[in-house]
């Protein structure tokens, strides 16, 4: 019997929180994750990580593209009894807030889409995705690709967390310039500068942006998206984490960006602009205004990822 075809398919990185969508908005940047995954007979899951190259120093049993083919293959009964070698090629960067860790999990679990002959939903497999320890808005944009929101739909009383996807259209000509800092940031550290409460009023302002943060993605309106992307929820307390990075947010409005905002949880920034022409001088701004607050700061010019890690599901 001949031995099947290897699967291949591309995770992109991801943007998420957006300006005031803390937590359930994001977008999937062209800059993938090559998977490609053959058959073995041995019984091994091997995962190879040429992306990274110092993950040979850590556990392999931990490997986010690991742990969510197997989650995924519990989840939608795909035997791995026979085994499986995966390779994993491109590079997304570690602790940029780009995505990193929920593309993994996201790789995994498409993996064991594309093998199951059980049927799916994209939100099954986030819900599967978020209690690896993948971000739900990351997440979205990483299987389905293009401008994601995520719905909480669990109370807080349920003890198991269940998220609903919601694609939206964004305007194909929207470029964004990534700066990337000199420094890496945990997660809890971005977490713990967040107050416990906010005032009242700005729920409903913060509700209004993001909606208008959407349309002004979907139609291309720099105006509306300037205004939308003020933020009282994450953003004020964030953007005194690292030297230069409120003063580079700054400077990118002020070379012609539509907006800048934090890349999920940073310390990544993320500028965007409908006109390509302007992407070499926002991206000089961003990184002047790091090198004046003594930090080193390097650039990405992408544009949207308009596809996911996931096949499309079944009927």
């Amino acid at each position: 019997m001949a031995k099947p075809a290897p699967i291949t398919f591309h995770v992109p990185a991801t943007a998420a929180n957006l300006g005031p969508g803390y937590g359930v908005l994001a977008l999937a940047l062209d800059l993938p994750l090559g998977i490609t995954v053959e058959h073995r007979a041995d019984g091994q899951i091997l995962v190879e990580r040429r992306d990274d190259p110092s993950s040979h120093h850590e556990d392999p049993r931990h490997d986010p593209v690991l742990r969510g083919l197997q989650r995924g293959a519990e989840l939608l009964d795909v035997s791995l009894s026979k085994g499986l070698s995966v390779v994993v090629d491109g590079t997304i960067p570690r602790g940029t807030g780009m995505g990193t860790i929920s593309a993994g999990f996201a790789a995994g679990l498409a993996i064991a889409a594309r093998l199951s002959k059980k049927k799916w939903t994209p939100a099954q497999l986030l819900d599967a995705l978020v209690p690896l320890g993948g971000d739900p808005a990351h997440g979205a944009a990483a299987l389905l690709g293009g401008l994601c929101a995520t719905v909480p739909l669990s109370l807080p009383q349920e003890p198991q967390l269940r998220q609903r996807l919601l694609p939206f259209l964004v305007h194909d000509d929207w470029h964004y310039v990534i700066a990337l800092p000199d420094v890496q940031m945990g997660t809890a550290d971005t977490k713990r500068v967040l107050p416990p409460t906010l005032p009242h009023a700005a729920a409903g302002r913060t509700t209004g942006r993001t909606l208008g943060v959407l349309h002004a993605l979907q139609y291309g309106d720099e105006d509306l998206l300037r205004e939308c992307l003020v933020d009282e929820v994450h953003l004020p307390y964030r953007r005194r984490l690292v030297a230069g990075l409120s003063d580079a947010l700054d400077a990118a409005v002020r070379a012609g960006a539509a907006g800048a905002t934090i890349c999920g949880h940073g310390p990544g920034l993320l500028a965007f602009t409908m006109h390509q022409g302007r992407t070499a001088e926002i991206a000089r701004a961003m990184v002047g205004a790091f090198a004046a607050a003594g930090r080193v700061a390097t650039t990405l010019t992408l544009q949207t990822a308009f596809y996911g890690a996931l096949p499309q599901a079944p009927a």
